[in-house]
């Protein structure tokens, strides 16, 4: 047997372990045992990464790859490793226990589908982190699930990743990747909530739909500062495309509206009840935590609030960032 337990409960994950779950999964796990609403899940975690690389047939050219990489040679180095993951089929005393898991999971959720969030952490810094590298919507079947499990995998191999892990220093395979399968929520408003400790102001971004969004001309979603103090008071808003000003500064209003996606009927997606949910929903962050955090958040169609990811971003300040996020909605298919 390759592992004892490679497979945890989202709400069972050990939050001191980003070596194993990574800093996604964690900061999840985290929030579920302070009691926010985090949608079921399971992690596959970095045991299970680094055992499928290890059976790889094409395990020895990896690391042949890997013990010649460059940050001139990164694009072609990372083509080639990626093809070997993608193509590479995944053994099945490994697939049988993810599949039967993830059955579990189906069994206990409403929805008929799941969205894999990758959980990533580079290994043996305390200078360095990769959160996480994608996100994928929709999933039903194993077959789908085990393919994108593997582009999740090759994602720790991006040459965006390869050439900042040797500019850093670090070993270009020191990248981690753990794999979140939770419960897919089929969101009516989705957002971003930035809390700061020091202050008092939040700032909201949402839109309709499942994923906030960004278009070449600015913004497409709908800014909102939110005064705490002000939360009784009425909320001022503009119906009106504007580019991006989100350096306006929120005066004694309750809210300021700094732009608004047109298309969806000229409406706030947020309504004042969302509002005053998302301003109480900051202020237990911020005693819970007493950091500034980004959380990514959505309000289903019976108007639940969930909370789908949760990035500390004090404890990451002075670090260094490796890699970008790659973001896909829809299961990739090598062939």
């Amino acid at each position: 047997m390759y592992e004892a337990d490679p497979i945890q409960s989202l709400a069972d994950v050990d939050y001191s372990r980003a070596d194993t779950f990574g800093e996604r999964a964690c900061s999840l796990s985290r929030l579920i045992s302070k009691g926010y609403n985090v949608p079921n899940g399971v992690v596959i975690s970095t045991k299970v990464f680094k055992r499928f690389l290890n059976l790889l047939p094409g395990a020895k050219r990896i690391d042949h790859l890997i013990a010649n990489a460059t940050p001139e040679n990164s694009e072609e180095t990372a083509r080639e490793i990626q093809e070997i993951i993608m193509y590479s089929p995944v053994p099945m005393p490994m697939a049988n226990p993810i599949a039967e898991e993830i059955f579990k999971l189906l069994d206990i959720i409403k929805s008929e589908s799941v969205v894999i969030r990758t959980s990533a952490h580079v290994e043996d810094s305390s200078r360095h982190f990769c959160s996480g590298r994608g996100v994928y919507f929709h999933l039903k079947e194993i077959r789908d699930i085990i393919q994108v499990m593997k582009n999740c995998w090759a994602s720790a191999f991006t040459a965006d990743v390869l050439s900042d892990l040797m500019r850093a220093g670090l070993p270009p395979d020191n990248v981690r990747i753990a794999i979140i399968v939770e419960e897919m929520i089929s969101a009516q408003v989705s957002g971003i909530l930035s809390v700061k400790n020091d202050i008092k102001d939040v700032h909201i971004r949402a839109n309709w739909g499942t994923q906030v969004h960004e278009g070449e001309n600015g913004v497409c979603c709908d800014h909102i500062i939110v005064n705490e103090e002000k939360i009784g008071e009425p909320v001022e808003t503009f119906t009106s495309y504007k580019e991006k000003v989100s350096r306006i500064l929120p005066d004694n209003r309750h809210a300021v509206i700094i732009e608004n996606k047109p298309e969806q009927k000229r409406e706030l997606s947020l309504s004042q009840q969302n509002i005053t949910t998302l301003v109480q929903l900051a202020k237990k962050v911020r005693r819970d935590f007493e950091v500034d955090y980004e959380i990514e958040f959505v309000f289903d169609h019976d108007g639940t609030l969930w909370l789908l990811d949760a990035i500390p971003r004090a404890a990451h300040r002075n670090f260094h960032r490796i890699g970008t996020a790659v973001v896909s909605r829809d299961p990739p298919n090598p062939q």
